[in-house]
């Protein structure tokens, strides 16, 4: 029982309440490091993932943004992945969108480009680590960011997918968080997901989809699911995930990542 993939999401998987986590799991996925290759599989940059990293102790590459960054911060011979959208899709999304847009930002590694400085975009910024520069992206952007974040008003997830759907067609994604105050979506390439970073892993490390787990709870774990032989969703889940999971475990809350990994090791 070793010579595992083991990719685990971060925010209620691992992680609840944006900054605790589960110490269990934690320690039992230290320990199972030392005879596995862990990874960490999470759509937050890499500045707010960095102290989970180290926490595990972990020389493994990251998947950062839900696969549109793969790198590893120990080992400076591994060469990233990245997965970038054109910067003028961003600034049009600004110049086509006004009457119904709140705000917008988007990241180029760690750094942050933001529209304007509001109160309601500060919970999704995971600024610290991170270089801010507010205003005009027409101006400020100058490479190709991961992907961008889009703050627009209630009640109008249809007319923004409509916009991404006839304009781009099949050359870029869009998904909805769950989000009460405004309209949040996440745009992205086609190519990103967790699902190819986890394969480029795989491979990487040559080890069969038949050893690789992967423990996950939201939308954007899906595909992540469906390449690995092991598939674990949370217990709160979404739904669409639960669909995929060939097993399920209890919530972060419950220590759910130690249950499954303690029971399908035999610890």
């Amino acid at each position: 029982m070793k010579n595992y993939l083991i990719a685990v999401d971060l925010d209620n998987t691992l992680v609840y309440e944006f900054d605790k986590y589960d110490t269990k799991s934690f320690e039992l996925l230290k320990t199972l490091s030392k005879t596995n290759k862990v990874v960490i599989a999470t759509g937050r940059p890499y500045r707010s993932s960095k102290y989970y990293y180290d926490l595990l102790e972990l020389d493994t590459p990251i998947i950062n943004y839900n696969g549109a960054l793969v790198h590893n911060p120990k080992d400076p011979n591994f060469k990233p992945q990245k997965i970038t959208i054109d910067k003028q899709i961003v600034i049009d999304l600004v110049k086509d969108n006004m009457p119904i847009l709140h705000n917008i930002f988007c990241e180029v590694g760690d750094d942050i480009y933001l529209l304007k400085d509001t109160d309601e975009v500060i919970p999704f910024l995971h600024q610290e680590g991170g270089f801010l520069t507010i205003g005009d992206l027409a101006k400020t952007l100058k490479e190709n960011p991961n992907g961008a974040i889009v703050m627009t008003k209630k009640s109008t997830e249809q007319e923004l997918e409509n916009y991404i759907k006839t304009k781009y067609q099949d050359h870029l994604k869009i998904r909805f968080w769950n989000v009460q105050q405004v309209v949040v979506a996440e745009i992205y390439s086609p190519l990103t997901s967790k699902g190819n970073a986890l394969n480029s892993l795989s491979n990487y490390y040559n080890i069969p989809k038949e050893k690789v787990i992967a423990i996950g709870d939201g939308h954007n774990d899906i595909e992540m699911l469906e390449y690995a032989g092991i598939s674990v969703a949370m217990e709160n889940a979404h739904p669409d995930l639960l669909k995929v999971a060939k097993h399920k475990t209890d919530t972060v809350h419950n220590n759910g990542v130690y249950n499954f990994l303690k029971t399908f090791f035999k610890l």
